[in-house]
């Protein structure tokens, strides 16, 4: 697509966001793309103060109507669209002219109907992560390495694979993130009043989709959108909050008595790779596991940890998926048993 294409399609999405016709899906796609894009933010702040300008001109009169219908017809006539009259008297009346055009659009719409529930590719697959009421922290790796840290009573979701230009979820309820930093794909997490956009770094989200809304970071920077206003933007820096009230962002300083630990108490692992949890492990419990090879790390187990010293970490894991370990410079390292 040239540019002057791409333009004119950017300049028709922003007239129609503005003036209130994008259905749910395009609003919250659009407002996604102002989101992950300054340019795009840019752009739209700069189309709002012009839309405003023309509302003083609310009260000049309106094209005629028949008129145009007629230099239509006249144009539909001429390229053989539709018949030619024989004088300008047996010219079809606009009601009639109007069930035309309707019957044009309706094979329209089918047509692009058609294209987009047989053409085109599946929309991207969600997969849905949720946690019931007991006290674990659910951990699961994604496909890009970025670990989530899923708190009691939440709900999270993301797709199998990433975009090529971004990683997008959603979530409700409490989560830690600790994000792989990708340059060229930010990572963008979506809550009931807010886009949250980072590279790569560590934070907390509390969100119910209501009223409540909390981010604290503890390394990297994050920039935080209001989803009602795109214009309200605040970058959080580590050691500090943000948080929602009366339709703006509110940023501190973190406070002393802030529970930053809550994830690592007791951590549960469903179906996940030893590949992935070992990582997790290294982290959070000052241990320094490896696995000997790709297939120990293909392994797949369920498993919980409480706060459990390194030596019973490797018993467990070793009485679970019948492996072996040795500590070779300073480092506990899995194999399969093969006897």
């Amino acid at each position: 697509m040239g540019t002057r294409e791409h333009q004119r399609e950017c300049d028709e999405k922003l007239a129609k966001y503005l003036s209130g016709e994008m259905s749910g899906e395009e609003f919250w796609a659009f407002q996604k793309e102002i989101s992950s894009s300054d340019e795009t933010l840019r752009r739209t702040e700069m189309m709002k103060k012009k839309w405003k300008a023309l509302e003083q001109f609310h009260g000049t009169p309106g094209p005629d109507a028949r008129q145009a219908w007629e230099k239509l017809h006249g144009r539909l006539e001429g390229e053989g669209l539709i018949p030619a009259a024989d004088n300008p008297s047996r010219r079809l009346p606009v009601p009639v002219f109007t069930r035309i055009a309707a019957a044009i659009v309706a094979l329209v719409a089918l047509a692009a109907i058609l294209y987009y529930t047989v053409d085109r590719e599946p929309a991207t697959r969600m997969v849905q992560l949720s946690t019931a009421s007991e006290s674990n922290t659910l951990i699961k790796t994604l496909a890009d390495g970025s670990v989530v840290y899923l708190d009691r009573n939440s709900r999270f979701s993301y797709p199998g694979n990433f975009e090529a230009d971004s990683r997008t979820v959603e979530l409700q309820g409490k989560a830690f993130f600790d994000i792989t930093p990708d340059p060229a794909k930010p990572f963008i997490i979506e809550t009931g009043k807010t886009l949250i956009r980072v590279l790569g770094t560590s934070f907390h989200v509390i969100t119910d989709n209501g009223s409540k809304f909390e981010l604290m970071v503890e390394r990297g920077t994050v920039r935080v959108t209001l989803k009602d206003d795109p214009s309200i933007v605040q970058l959080v820096t580590a050691g500090e909050k943000i948080a929602v009230a009366e339709n703006r962002l509110i940023k501190s300083k973190i406070a002393g008595n802030e529970d930053t630990a809550w994830y690592k108490q007791r951590i549960h692992f469903k179906d996940e790779m030893l590949g992935n949890i070992i990582p997790v492990l290294n982290r959070n419990f000052s241990v320094n596991f490896a696995t000997a090879d790709e297939e120990t790390g293909r392994l797949r187990l369920t498993v919980t940890f409480d706060r459990n010293a390194a030596g019973s970490i490797a018993e467990l894991l070793c009485a679970t998926l019948n492996l072996k370990s040795q500590a070779i410079n300073g480092t506990i390292v899995f194999s399969k048993n093969r006897n």
